[in-house]
């Protein structure tokens, strides 16, 4: 049975599976959602189904347009334009274009022309986990499907049925948020388990107020430079799991549950008002960083603001 191996995305197989069953295909399909979460391979399942085949390999009925460099080009585009003229060996032929938000604008443009008087036997999927890099008149012209974040309990059996310890893929499935190919690349990190070792470390540092180890943060963090951000998000969750604890949130909405005993020691050592401060000054540096500003500079500034908050 086609999407048999998708995990999750219980809506998305229901919207197309009704389009099928109602003969009601249209000839644009956008396909949205995080990084991950099955959208490629839903598309050549679905493309598996209209063209009657189990391996697309080999079908020139079915053409896959990746981004060339850092866009997809009108060129790329122009060539599916004339190949659309070219008629299907079977029913169907169907283009599916992988992160169509790094389509050019003049490329979305010339696609809409395509997308507006399509040949009768084409299907265009989107793929896409940014649906507003796209101009409106394209949009219009699809039909959205909506690709959600894996359920973690879902994925936590995905990651155990590919031989990962149980423990570990709690861990991996509330990390990962849903994305499939993020829990496989944390899954094969040693440095993972090390770096959220590293970060707990961190909090320590800051739960102990002594200005003189706050201000040797930076310092500890440069080797972590290339994926600041990640450490970044890995420390909200951990000041989120405090605040919860100090709420009476059920425990089942910790992300950090093996380290329990960890947050609530944490947790004893700040009030509720400054751990929200904390969030807000980290979620504030990651908005520099993405904005390019000196990693040094960012991160001193953090750690001094947090300074003023804990002292």
């Amino acid at each position: 049975m086609y999407f048999n191996n998708i995990i999750g995305q219980s809506f998305a197989k229901k919207y197309i599976m009704n389009s099928i069953n109602k003969d009601k295909i249209n000839h644009a399909y956008l396909f949205e959602g995080i990084d991950g979460v099955g959208k490629t391979t839903f598309a050549k399942e679905f493309a598996k189904y209209l063209l009657k085949i189990e391996h697309l390999e080999n079908s020139p009925d079915y053409i896959k347009i990746e981004p060339q460099g850092a866009s997809i080009k009108i060129a790329q585009i122009r060539n599916l334009q004339t190949d659309v003229i070219i008629k299907p060996h079977g029913d169907y032929k169907i283009y599916a274009i992988n992160n169509a938000e790094k389509m050019t604008i003049e490329s979305q443009n010339a696609l809409l022309k395509t997308l507006e008087e399509p040949p009768v036997y084409v299907i265009i999927i989107l793929i896409t986990n940014n649906k507003n890099s796209l101009l409106d008149t394209i949009k219009s012209r699809c039909d959205i499907v909506k690709f959600l974040p894996i359920p973690s309990i879902e994925l936590k059996k995905y990651l155990e049925d590919r031989g990962i310890e149980e423990k570990k893929a709690s861990i991996l499935s509330t990390f990962s948020r849903g994305s499939i190919s993020k829990a496989l690349e944390l899954s094969d990190s040693s440095d993972f388990m090390i770096m959220r070792e590293d970060i707990q470390n961190y909090i320590q540092i800051m739960l102990e107020k002594n200005v003189v180890d706050i201000l040797e943060l930076p310092n500890k963090l440069d080797k972590y430079k290339d994926n600041i951000l990640e450490v970044l998000d890995i420390t909200i969750n951990y000041f989120r799991d405090i605040m919860m604890i100090k709420e009476n949130i059920d425990k089942s909405m910790i992300i950090n549950i093996d380290k329990i005993t960890y947050l609530q020691n944490m947790s004893k050592k700040i009030n509720y008002s400054q751990v929200s401060k904390i969030i807000d000054i980290i979620e504030e540096t990651k908005k520099k960083l993405r904005s390019n500003c000196n990693f040094n500079l960012s991160v001193q500034v953090m750690a001094l603001n947090i300074y003023e908050v804990i002292k």
